[in-house]
This record gives C-alpha cells, structure tokens and sequence, in this order.
C-alpha cells in the first residue's frame, strides 16, 4: 500500500504546483501599457559641428568680435506619447490596440559632449546661451533629418515588436494595431 500512496502523492504535489495560467483581460494590458505614458523605442544621435560669430561695428571700427567652433552629440528620442490616448480591445483570443502615430519626444544636446575646436573672445565673452541659442537653431534640422531617415517607422516596428512579446506571454494568439 505504501509503494501505490507515494507516487499518488508526487503526482498530486506535482499538479498542485503547476502555475496556473489564468486569462488576461484588456484592462490588464492597458494598464501596464499606458503606465509608461511615453514609451521612446528608437534613439539616434547626431554629432553636430556648429560655428558661431557675432561682430560689432561702430563707425566702422570693429569693437567686438566673438567666434566659436564646437562640436555637441544631438540626441534623438522617437516613440508614442501614450497620453494622446491608448485603447485595448480583447477580442477572443487576440488583441486590437489603438493608440497615436509615432512621433519625435525629444531632441536634446548632450552637455558632457560639447568640445570646442576654436574660439575668439574680443570685447566680449561668449556665454553658455550663446551656445544654447546655436542648439536650438540646429534641432529642427535634426528632428526634419531624422523623420526623413525613417525614424518614425521604426519606432512603430520596435513598439510593435515589444507590444507582440508581451502579448504572448499572456498567452495571446495575435495582436492588432491602429494608429490614428
């Protein structure tokens, strides 16, 4: 009788122990999407080289004189602004989620990477919002740069890759995507 009750009894605690897997519901899955808000799939970075001057006359005497050449890494953040919205539909088995086109979140210098090749100061300094000024002129050419360069579709491919793995691991057969 002993040998029959312990193979009963690994198989009993062998079944006990299996993980359960239990159906997700689409609130589930919104939720732990829209948590991220803005979720940036894809990064470029751009090594920008930028020359500024700025000189001054007074009945044609030269009174000051500033010129500046550096180099700064551009970053570029592409991905979805979740606030805009997000919906999640469960439709049997499978997933139908409506969310915003791809856009750029961010293109912001890198301070740290800022290395100056040359400068003139003659009757004045060059300040930090001179070189800020140079950034801000440069950014639109980036963010134009970078759409061109297909940065937006990427991003949608690699949320649509992140969004596919985390739909089979709650064990959904398919997921759908809408962008508006």
């Amino acid at each position: 009788m002993k040998k029959f009750l312990l193979p009963v009894f690994f198989i009993l605690l062998t079944l006990s122990c299996r993980e359960r897997i239990r159906p997700v519901s689409a609130t589930v899955i919104e939720n732990q999407i829209r948590s991220l808000l803005e979720i940036p799939t894809v990064e470029y970075v751009y090594r920008e080289i930028l020359y500024f001057d700025e000189e001054a006359r007074f009945l044609g005497i030269k009174h000051m004189d500033k010129r500046l050449l550096f180099s700064v890494d551009m970053v570029t953040r592409a991905g979805f602004d979740l606030s805009k919205g997000l919906e999640v539909r469960r439709i049997f088995n499978s997933v139908k989620i409506t969310l915003p086109k791809p856009e750029i979140l961010e293109v912001d210098a890198d301070e740290e990477s800022i290395h100056q090749f040359f400068v003139k100061e003659w009757g004045g300094k060059i300040s930090r919002l001179d070189y800020y000024d140079e950034l801000n002129l440069r950014k639109e050419g980036i963010r134009k740069d970078a759409v061109k360069r297909g940065i937006l579709d990427k991003a949608r491919k690699n949320f649509e890759g992140m969004v596919s793995k985390l739909a089979t691991s709650f064990d959904l057969e398919s997921v759908n995507f809408e962008y508006r």
